[in-house]
């Protein structure tokens, strides 16, 4: 009976063995490749000088939305683990600055947005926003502005369970869901006795719903630093990243800019730019103002405080 059993034992494995076909664990994973392009000709900002990094690949079924893969290429793509079946597919970077994503797992829920800003820099504009008669909903949410992120989106795919070709390579392009604007302050006088300058802009979108493309209707304020403030000019230019305008609260654009002098006192220009961000092609907005920084009175030292606030609000005609 032993001797039968063994037998029988070894036919058995000798069928299964015939039947078979030995294949490498990863070969289906191989077989499955994302061609990726980034979408280069961004209006003022130049991609070369900030490549978006590694990108997340992340896969949903096409019917019911749900999850069900991620894995990571560089921004010029490379094999990913893919599903079979129909499926959707959002790729973006992980790594744009200040930009954040949560819910990567939802299709409808993944979202890019952008921190608060931390006490120290909301500490410089705090005097202004609490001796405010303005209401302006964008102060109550004030966040740091969005890093370039790079999105990209395809629906229906279909992959199928058996690859005939060598490779099954799925094309897309990604592009930036973030603008840059560039700000030019034209008319300032003292600007030798500046110390710093920073900047913040109401009125503009929170964050985007990343898979749909649909941006959020909260207004928030951001907050930005001059880029440019040379000390005898009387010129200065910045450049500051949005989502993009909020039109549905109804809250404006302004934008506030904080000239702290070198001994630290503070002078404050506030600016209505909502007719500029809107059906404006080059992203450029132009402040033509009455931007005078007194010399500051000889010794005193530093004296980092908020006191003294100068406020002017001035309409820009287009």
């Amino acid at each position: 009976m032993s001797r039968l059993r063994y037998i029988l034992l070894v036919a058995v494995v000798a069928l299964l063995a015939a039947a078979c076909q030995r294949r490498p664990l990863e070969e289906e994973y191989l077989r499955v490749y994302l061609d990726l392009e980034i979408e280069r000709d961004v209006l003022n900002y130049d991609v070369a000088d900030d490549e978006p990094g590694k990108m997340r690949v992340v896969f949903f079924d096409a019917v019911t939305k749900e999850y069900l893969s991620h894995d990571f290429v560089s921004h010029d793509g490379g094999y990913v683990f893919a599903p079979y079946g129909d499926v959707d597919m959002v790729v973006y970077n992980i790594e744009a600055e200040d930009t954040r994503v949560r819910d990567y797992y939802s299709w409808t829920g993944i979202t890019a947005f952008t921190n608060e800003v931390s006490d120290q820099q909301l500490s410089r504009f705090k005097h202004y926003l609490q001796s405010r008669v303005d209401t302006r909903p964008s102060y109550d949410d004030i966040r740091l502005t969005p890093g370039h992120l790079f999105v990209a989106r395809e629906q229906n795919i279909h992959i199928p369970r058996t690859i005939t070709d060598e490779v099954f390579v799925i094309r897309t392009t990604a592009h930036t869901i973030v603008e840059s604007w560039t700000v030019e302050v034209n008319g300032i006088k003292g600007m030798e006795w500046v110390g710093s300058v920073s900047m913040m802009i109401s009125g503009q979108v929170s964050h985007n719903y990343i898979a749909r493309n649909i941006r959020s209707e909260e207004p928030v304020a951001l907050y930005f630093d001059a880029v440019s403030a040379q000390r005898n000019s009387t010129i200065m230019t910045s450049r500051f990243e949005t989502f993009g305008r909020e039109h549905t609260s109804g809250d404006a654009a302004l934008l506030s800019i904080l000239f702290t002098d070198v001994q630290g006192h503070p002078y404050m220009y506030n600016f209505d730019v909502s007719d500029q961000m809107v059906n404006n092609p080059r992203q450029h907005i132009v402040i033509s103002g009455d931007i005078d920084i007194p010399k500051p009175e000889i010794g005193g030292g530093f004296k980092p405080t908020v006191d003294d606030w100068k406020e002017l609000e001035y309409d820009i005609d287009i």
